[in-house]
């Protein structure tokens, strides 16, 4: 099997990476946010793309199943009866499993739906108002929480968010372009 790193995740490092680029030359309390998004997500990519390459390079059955299958036979012969080694391979994290064309692409179009919603929710609503209903809504219908496990955490990230950035860290965050223009004109 022939792993080609996958498109997706070069299009996610050049998003990141030019994230970073752009954030670097702004003023440091502007720039905060997108290195602590962008530089971790240019680690992950970048793993993710040494996990490709290892994957290219390191052939799959072959030497290994061929030397297993002689110590079972070993073994066989040694005891009288035959046993059957059900050992993981050492690169067992790095199997796949298979799936055809349109389950592919249908899981891609839902993560990339996840992702633009949030970033528009968060443009358009702010922080505060997308990222518990953006919670919610991924635990309930992808990891299919209950409603009220999902209304739970959701709550609690939401909390958490606050209490981290606000308090702990004294950012304030994006208040939405909506949100922002309905409290200025509605709030007083």
């Amino acid at each position: 099997m022939t792993a080609t790193p996958a498109p997706m995740t070069i299009l996610m490092l050049a998003i990141f990476a030019a994230m970073v680029g752009v954030a670097s030359t702004y003023p440091p309390e502007a720039r905060f946010m997108p290195f602590i998004v962008g530089i971790p997500a240019i680690g992950l990519c970048l793993l993710q793309l040494a996990i490709d390459l290892y994957r290219r390079r390191v052939p799959t059955g072959g030497d290994g199943d061929d030397a297993l299958k002689e110590a079972e036979d070993r073994v066989a012969r040694i005891s009288g009866r035959r046993l059957q080694f059900d050992m993981p391979s050492e690169n067992t994290m790095f199997t796949e499993t298979a799936h055809d064309a349109r389950e592919t692409m249908r899981r891609e179009t839902i993560v990339w739906g996840y992702f633009l919603g949030l970033v528009a929710g968060i443009l358009l609503f702010g922080f505060h108002v997308t990222v518990p209903i953006f919670l919610i809504a991924f635990l309930r219908f992808q990891a299919k929480a209950s409603w009220r496990s999902a209304l739970i955490y959701g709550g609690l990230g939401a909390i958490v968010m606050y209490l981290l950035f606000e308090k702990v860290l004294r950012v304030v965050l994006h208040g939405g372009f909506v949100t922002d223009f309905a409290l200025g004109r509605f709030g007083g």
